[in-house]
Protein backbone atom coordinates (compact mmCIF):
# COMPACT_ATOMS: atom_id res chain seq x y z
CA UNK A 1 0.00 0.00 0.00
CA UNK A 2 0.92 3.63 -0.64
CA UNK A 3 0.44 6.68 1.49
CA UNK A 4 -2.01 9.06 0.41
CA UNK A 5 -1.70 11.36 3.00
CA UNK A 6 -2.58 12.48 6.75
CA UNK A 7 -4.77 14.98 8.71
CA UNK A 8 -3.75 16.16 12.16
CA UNK A 9 -6.67 16.20 14.72
CA UNK A 10 -5.16 18.18 17.86
CA UNK A 11 -8.34 17.44 20.46
CA UNK A 12 -11.21 15.30 21.32
CA UNK A 13 -11.63 11.55 20.89
CA UNK A 14 -10.49 11.41 17.00
CA UNK A 15 -7.53 13.31 18.04
CA UNK A 16 -3.99 12.34 16.46
CA UNK A 17 -2.79 11.18 12.84
CA UNK A 18 -5.27 10.41 10.28
CA UNK A 19 -2.90 8.50 7.93
CA UNK A 20 -4.51 7.20 4.83
CA UNK A 21 -3.34 4.50 2.46
CA UNK A 22 -4.59 2.29 -0.54
CA UNK A 23 -2.85 -0.09 -3.24
CA UNK A 24 -0.73 2.08 -5.90
CA UNK A 25 -2.52 0.86 -8.95
CA UNK A 26 -6.12 2.44 -7.55
CA UNK A 27 -3.77 5.88 -7.15
CA UNK A 28 -3.18 5.46 -10.76
CA UNK A 29 -6.59 4.49 -11.98
CA UNK A 30 -7.95 7.89 -9.76
CA UNK A 31 -5.25 9.78 -11.74
CA UNK A 32 -7.12 8.64 -15.02
CA UNK A 33 -10.65 9.16 -14.57
CA UNK A 34 -11.15 10.44 -10.71
CA UNK A 35 -12.80 7.51 -9.39
CA UNK A 36 -11.47 4.50 -7.16
CA UNK A 37 -12.27 1.19 -8.98
CA UNK A 38 -13.80 -0.94 -7.41
CA UNK A 39 -12.39 -3.32 -4.92
CA UNK A 40 -10.37 -0.19 -4.05
CA UNK A 41 -9.58 -0.47 -0.68
CA UNK A 42 -8.93 2.57 1.65
CA UNK A 43 -7.55 2.17 5.43
CA UNK A 44 -7.13 4.86 7.50
CA UNK A 45 -4.85 4.16 10.79
CA UNK A 46 -5.65 6.60 13.62
CA UNK A 47 -2.44 7.06 15.84
CA UNK A 48 -2.37 8.39 19.28
CA UNK A 49 0.27 11.83 19.43
CA UNK A 50 2.25 13.16 21.55
CA UNK A 51 3.52 17.22 21.49
CA UNK A 52 7.09 19.24 22.56
CA UNK A 53 8.92 21.53 21.92
CA UNK A 54 11.69 20.75 19.39
CA UNK A 55 14.04 22.72 17.00
CA UNK A 56 11.30 23.12 14.50
CA UNK A 57 9.19 24.94 16.72
CA UNK A 58 6.94 24.83 20.25
CA UNK A 59 4.13 22.04 20.27
CA UNK A 60 5.34 20.50 17.65
CA UNK A 61 3.28 17.00 17.05
CA UNK A 62 4.56 13.33 16.47
CA UNK A 63 3.04 10.21 15.99
CA UNK A 64 3.76 7.69 18.70
CA UNK A 65 3.03 3.92 19.14
CA UNK A 66 -0.17 4.08 19.94
CA UNK A 67 -2.64 2.90 17.97
CA UNK A 68 -6.78 3.87 18.47
CA UNK A 69 -8.20 2.45 15.45
CA UNK A 70 -8.35 1.29 11.70
CA UNK A 71 -11.17 2.80 9.55
CA UNK A 72 -11.32 0.57 6.01
CA UNK A 73 -13.64 1.41 2.95
CA UNK A 74 -13.65 -1.20 -0.17
CA UNK A 75 -15.05 0.40 -3.21
CA UNK A 76 -17.96 -1.32 -4.45
CA UNK A 77 -20.18 0.42 -7.30
CA UNK A 78 -22.19 -2.37 -7.70
CA UNK A 79 -23.41 -2.76 -4.24
CA UNK A 80 -23.10 -6.75 -4.08
CA UNK A 81 -23.41 -7.15 -0.48
CA UNK A 82 -27.08 -5.44 -0.17
CA UNK A 83 -28.01 -7.53 3.00
CA UNK A 84 -24.96 -6.22 5.06
CA UNK A 85 -25.45 -2.88 7.13
CA UNK A 86 -22.36 -2.33 6.28
CA UNK A 87 -22.51 -1.90 2.54
CA UNK A 88 -23.46 0.88 1.09
CA UNK A 89 -23.47 4.23 -0.57
CA UNK A 90 -20.67 2.20 -3.09
CA UNK A 91 -18.71 1.32 -0.21
CA UNK A 92 -18.17 -1.45 2.39
CA UNK A 93 -17.34 0.24 5.54
CA UNK A 94 -15.29 -1.33 9.16
CA UNK A 95 -13.95 -0.03 11.96
CA UNK A 96 -11.55 -2.21 13.86
CA UNK A 97 -9.92 -1.63 17.16
CA UNK A 98 -6.62 -2.72 18.56
CA UNK A 99 -8.09 -4.61 21.10
CA UNK A 100 -10.24 -7.22 18.87
CA UNK A 101 -8.90 -7.08 14.87
CA UNK A 102 -10.62 -9.50 13.91
CA UNK A 103 -13.84 -7.88 14.67
CA UNK A 104 -15.95 -4.99 12.80
CA UNK A 105 -16.80 -2.77 15.24
CA UNK A 106 -18.85 -1.52 13.06
CA UNK A 107 -22.99 -2.80 13.06
CA UNK A 108 -24.31 -0.37 10.25
CA UNK A 109 -22.27 2.13 8.12
CA UNK A 110 -25.46 4.34 8.21
CA UNK A 111 -25.46 4.57 12.08
CA UNK A 112 -21.60 4.73 12.73
CA UNK A 113 -19.83 5.58 9.19
CA UNK A 114 -21.71 8.00 6.46
CA UNK A 115 -22.25 10.74 8.78
CA UNK A 116 -18.55 11.47 8.65
CA UNK A 117 -18.37 11.43 5.59
CA UNK A 118 -21.58 13.38 4.27
CA UNK A 119 -19.69 16.68 3.87
CA UNK A 120 -17.38 14.50 1.37
CA UNK A 121 -20.55 13.27 -0.72
CA UNK A 122 -19.16 15.31 -4.02
CA UNK A 123 -16.03 13.53 -3.91
CA UNK A 124 -17.69 10.08 -3.00
CA UNK A 125 -17.28 9.98 0.44
CA UNK A 126 -13.70 10.55 0.09
CA UNK A 127 -12.02 13.34 1.35
CA UNK A 128 -9.68 13.56 -1.33
CA UNK A 129 -8.24 17.39 -1.15
CA UNK A 130 -5.98 15.69 1.95
CA UNK A 131 -4.17 13.33 -0.48
CA UNK A 132 -1.87 15.40 -2.74
CA UNK A 133 -0.74 12.23 -4.49
CA UNK A 134 -4.30 12.05 -6.11
CA UNK A 135 -3.43 15.07 -8.08
CA UNK A 136 0.25 14.52 -8.94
Amino acid sequence: MVHLGSRFVPEGGASGFHDVYTERENVEAYKKDGKFPDGATLVKELRAHESGDFTTGEGVSHSTNGLKQWFVMVKDSENRFPENANWGAGWGWALFKPDSKDINASTDYEADCIGCHIPAEATDYVYTQAYPMLKE
